[in-house]
This record gives C-alpha cells, sequence and structure tokens, in this order.
C-alpha cells in the first residue's frame, strides 16, 4: 500500500526524509566516536538526539562488542538485527518533534534490541510513555 502512495523511490526519499550521502561512514571506536561522527556527516542535526544517543551505549544492545561502533546493521540473534546507527539517528530525527511535545506516547513495534524504544524514551524525557515490543518465536 505504501508503494502505491509513495511510487518511486525518489518519492519515498522525498517522504522520508532523505538521509544525508554520507550514511554508513560514520563508523568509530567508541560511542562517542560514533555519535561524534554523525553530527559531522550531517545526520544527527539537533542537540536532543545528540544527548540521547551519547547516553546509549550501542555495545549493550548488540552481540559482537568489537563491531558496536561499526555504522552497520548486527545480528542479534533470533533472525533479527539491529539497524546501523545512521538508521536511528534518522529515525531520531524524524520523531523529534512529536517526541519533544509534553506527555509524548511512542511505540516501536519490533524493537529488536530495544535500543531504539530507549533512545525514544530518553529524547522524550520525564512524563512521556515509550514502549517496545518484539515477537519471538
Amino acid at each position: 500500500r505504501l508503494a502505491k502512495v509513495l511510487g518511486t523511490s525518489a518519492a519515498a526519499a522525498a517522504w522520508l526524509g532523505a538521509a544525508p550521502a554520507r550514511c554508513w561512514t560514520s563508523s568509530a571506536s567508541t560511542n562517542g566516536g560514533l555519535v561524534d561522527n554523525l553530527v559531522r556527516d550531517g545526520v544527527i542535526t539537533s542537540p536532543e538526539v545528540e544527548q540521547a544517543m551519547r547516553a546509549l551505549d550501542r555495545a549493550s544492545y548488540v552481540l559482537d562488542r568489537r563491531a558496536a561502533y561499526a555504522d552497520a546493521p548486527q545480528g542479534i540473534g533470533h533472525g533479527v538485527t539491529i539497524s546501523a546507527p545512521h538508521m536511528h539517528a534518522h529515525a531520531l530525527e524524524r520523531l523529534r518533534p512529536r517526541l519533544l511535545r509534553p506527555g509524548a506516547r511512542a511505540l516501536d513495534v519490533g524493537s529488536g534490541s530495544g535500543y531504539l524504544a530507549a533512545a525514544m524514551a530518553l529524547l522524550a524525557g520525564p512524563g512521556s510513555r515509550c514502549f517496545g515490543i518484539e515477537r519471538i518465536e
């Protein structure tokens, strides 16, 4: 249904707010370095998203801690992956206006590791309600 509405990949990119061209180049050896690179590359554009991503150490959400700060998706078991950090940053930037409202609520369906749900909760702040749900067979 969404493909019918959007039609082309160009339309989809416009609707989703096309990610900056330097995605996938933000890898680092620390969480702070990863966030610095996402800011450098123009993926993170707001101080609120930067603060939320600095507060969550990606290494706590992946299986291979040695590759935690690679700007790439990683398997987390059960046939599920955690998205690349630039995708999380992009999603948070797109959600930021809605999450910064008083009493914001969010639901992350298919939350996998819980990283995005936790980041949304940090971004929304006190008084918000953010939930993540995942199905494991």
